[in-house]
C-alpha cells in the first residue's frame, strides 16, 4: 500500500482538520516526510500541495498535526474531503 505523510511547511500549525482542509484546498504546500514503508526515500523533506497530487494520481495523503505531531488525518483525494 503507497501511504505519503505530510506536515505543515513553511512554519504553519495546525490544530484542526477544518485548517488543514482550507489550506489544501487553497493549493498550500506540505512538506513530506514518508512515502510508504520507506522513509528514507528521495522525496523525504520536498514539497507537495493539492495540485501537485492531482497530477500524480494520488488518491490519499495522510497529514500529521497537532502538539508533537500526535494527531493524524487523512485528506481523500478522490471525493474530495477529510476523512
Amino acid at each position: 500500500m503507497f501511504e505519503l505523510t505530510v506536515v505543515a511547511a513553511y512554519g504553519r500549525a495546525y490544530n484542526s482538520k477544518a485548517a488543514i482542509w482550507s489550506d489544501w484546498s487553497a493549493g498550500k504546500d506540505f512538506q513530506i516526510v514518508s512515502l510508504g514503508f520507506n522513509s528514507q526515500i528521495q522525496s523525504y523533506g520536498r514539497y507537495i500541495n493539492s495540485e501537485d497530487a492531482d497530477r500524480a494520481g494520488l488518491s490519499c495523503v495522510l497529514v500529521r498535526y497537532g502538539k508533537g505531531y500526535s494527531k493524524s488525518a487523512s485528506v481523500n483525494l478522490i471525493k474530495g474531503r477529510m476523512n
